[in-house]
Order: C-alpha cells, then structure tokens, then sequence
C-alpha cells in the first residue's frame, strides 16, 4: 500500500446514519453520510442540471486566519464538479445567508432558506487550517430540496495533499448524489513533445514516463493495474515497450492496447498487409487478415469482443470481432471512422469521424451521435473507468491540448490547460481511483 493510501486510511474513517445528529458528530468529529435517496443522472443525452454552491472556505476554528490556498481549493472543487456535467455553479454571493460559518457545527445548524431562495440543490461548505506544512479539511455536502446533511468528511495530511483530498471528497459529492463514485484521481496518459506523460483527472501537472529523445514515440497505453504500454521508432526499428520492456522490435508496430486479461494487441506490419496481432510470445500471433489495413484495437470490457479500425470496405471504418479475431463486421457509417474506444460498461464505443470529430454509437452501430463540431481537429477519444466522461485532443484553442467532456458531449473544457507544449493521443487507465 503506498504512502498516501495509508494517509487516506488512517485519516478518513466513513460511518452512515439516517441523519447527522450531535451524538454522530461527538463520536466521529465530522465524518458522516446521509443514505437519502440518490439521484439518477441519465449521460445519453441532454438533462437537467443541478444547481451547486461552493462558498469559499473559512478557517476551521471561528475567529481564526483563513488558510492559504482556501479559496483556490474551493474552485478547484468547483471546477472538478462544473467538469462531470452533473452540475451547474451558482455564485454564492447571491445568497443572503445570514452566517457564513451556519452549518460547519452543530452548534450553528446550516439554514437553508437563503439557498432555496437562489435556485440551489446543493451546497457545499468547506473550512481549513494550516500548520507548517500539515493541513486539515472539512467538507460538507447540503440538500437543500430535503433540509438534510448529505454528507461529511475530514481530511488531515501534508499541504501538498490538499488537492488529492479535493479531488477525493468530489468523488464522494458524485457517489452519495448518483450511487457511482467519481473518477477525479484516475490516471491519463498521453504524448507531450515526443515524450510518454501521466497526469491524473484533477491535476494541473504531469509525470514523465519517458523520453524520446527526438525519436518517434506513439499510442501510450494503460491496462489494469497500471501497465503501461507505446510503441516507439528506434532507428529503423519498431519497439512496442510494455511495462518498461521491449517484448517486440522489427516492422511497424502501432496503436497497442490491453486486453481485460492482460495480454496485449497492436497493428503489425507483415509483408503485404497490416493486421491486428497479439504480442504473448516470441513471435506476434496475428488474428485479423483484411487484406489491407487494420489497426487500433479496443477491447470490450468482458473480453469477449474487440474493436479495430479496417479499411477493408474501401475507406477506414470501425469494425467487430470475436477478440480470439477473425472476420469482423463494420459497426461505423460510411465514410472515414478511426480512433475506436470501447466504453468500460460495454454499451457504447467511441470514434472519430472524417478524422476531425468525435461520436459515438451503440456496440452495434446503433444510436450515432456526434459529440463535436466546427471547434478544430478533435481525436483519439477515451472514455473514464467509469464510462461517464471521455478524454480527447483537440486543436480548437491552436495547439492540441487535453480535453474532457461528459460522455453526452456536455462541459468540454482543457483538462490541464497550462501545460506547456502539444498534448497528443490520450487514454484512459481503466482502473478507478482509490475511495
């Protein structure tokens, strides 16, 4: 167990209860959950909304100094939630709230008039402190419509944490809302400048995995349990690296992918055609024979199915397979489909269109819908682990850049937008962030 899941577990303890009560909070300090009835959020198309308020945080103990970073940490929450596309933000100074500190004990209950009377659903109130590098955290989350404390967490570690405690009490707000945790922690990777990046959902930064050096490096990859995965061009040569190691060297090798069992599949380039093959011995097994191209496979999450991309029809399209491979049956319409990403729930896949925008459509090729348009070159979309959210690149703010949206096509925005340099070719791990 790492250092900072050993953090989280010692300093976040979650009880339930049918309501928070003075008893409740003498024995826990804060830590609560209210198990009301949760709200179903449909992803399939438009929906309603719902209005949140996140004042900015207030020091822990009344009459005490606000922590710094206060309220850069109550945006930060903001926008993590604005992201999912569940919520709306309201400006809390349009409240007329009385006393800012109501509902941050049980001494001063929440009154939640003042937000009823601006539209809110739900409001947020967070309070801090900070000594020397330590910092503490409370959060509560209000109904308003049902007058109730929803839910409650306290947080204790290193100053450096505080984001990891915000993006960890969002995937709460989404759980005790929806039924579903939220996916703020989970990891990314991508390309940046010739170099294999990870950041997670909820970070402004990136680590780098590795350099290219100025040579080609393409398609990182996550599997279960955080394997990683590229192909890279060493001199005339293609490497396809797997957890750090190159298991394959020779002709093109492109687009590798993990399978749910582990094993893993890319395009390869045999002497007259390039086929999806799977990399579990010394020599690539090759499962797909198209007479032409046929590369990007994505798996489904049972694994019994696999995606790829073949032109086999005579323009590039997305077709279905058995993953032990064979001959497959376009599920894309006419015209160019590339960059296919199956969604981890199984229902949906994701793809690029006239190598500019994004859609996606039912397993079967059902359902299409086109998620953008006329906002520059949109590609290789992925969704979350939680199929709720897909990461994509996009040209429309100049260079390419990481954006995230709802899986409806709601909310995109760059996801690390100070980061410097082009972002490129971004997928999703599949694993979901630690609760």
């Amino acid at each position: 167990m790492s250092k900072l899941l050993k953090f989280f577990s010692a300093a976040v303890l979650l009880l339930s209860g049918a309501a928070v009560s003075a008893l409740l909070w003498a024995q826990t300090g804060l830590e609560y959950q209210n198990p009301s009835v949760l709200i179903p959020v449909d992803l399939t198309g438009t929906f309603n909304r719902y209005n949140i308020v996140i004042p900015n945080f207030l020091p822990l103990s009344p009459g005490g100094a606000v922590a710094d970073g206060a309220d850069r940490f109550a945006k930060r929450l903001g926008q993590n939630l604005d992201m999912t596309g569940y919520f709306q933000l309201l400006d809390p100074r349009a409240s007329l709230e009385s006393n800012p500190r109501a509902g941050l004990s049980p001494a001063e209950p929440m009154d939640y008039a003042p937000w009823a009377q601006i539209g809110a659903n739900f409001v947020i109130k967070g309070a801090m402190e900070a000594k020397g590098s330590n910092v503490t955290m409370e959060l509560h989350l209000f109904d308003v419509a049902t007058g109730t404390a929803k839910l409650g967490k306290r947080y204790a570690g290193k100053a450096a944490d505080a984001r990891k405690m915000i993006n960890r009490f969002a995937n709460e707000v989404i759980l005790a809302i929806t039924g579903e945790p939220g996916v703020f922690g989970s990891k990314i990777i991508f390309v940046n400048e010739q170099s294999v990046m990870l950041t997670e959902l909820g970070s402004d930064e990136a680590e780098k995995l590795y350099s290219g050096r100025g040579g080609n490096v393409s398609h990182p990859t996550l599997g279960r349990g955080g394997r990683t995965a590229w192909t890279r061009l060493n001199g005339r040569k293609w490497e396809l690296v797997v957890d750090g190691k190159v298991v394959y060297g020779g002709n093109l090798v492109i687009a590798p992918a993990f399978s749910p069992n582990g094993t893993i599949a890319a395009g390869y380039s045999g002497p007259s055609s390039t086929n999806i093959a799977v990399f579990d011995g010394r020599v690539p097994r090759v499962i797909t024979n198209g007479n032409g191209i046929e590369i990007s496979p994505t798996f489904s999450p049972d694994g019994g199915r696999m995606a790829y991309v073949s032109d086999q029809g005579g323009s590039a399209g997305i077709y279905v397979t058995s993953s032990s491979g064979g001959a497959g049956t376009r599920v894309s319409p006419g015209g160019k489909s590339t960059d296919p990403s199956w969604s981890p729930k199984g229902d949906k896949i994701t793809f690029v269109t006239r190598e500019r925008d994004i859609c996606v459509m039912n397993a079967d090729g059902s359902g299409l819908r086109q998620l953008t348009g006329g906002q520059g070159v949109n590609r290789h979309p992925s969704f979350s682990p939680d199929g709720r959210m897909i990461v994509f690149s996009s040209t429309r703010l100049g260079k390419s850049q990481l954006f995230v949206m709802a899986a409806n096509g709601d909310r995109q925005q760059p996801m690390i937008p100070e980061f410097p340099g082009a972002q490129t070719l971004p997928t999703w791990s599949p694993d979901m962030p630690e609760m």
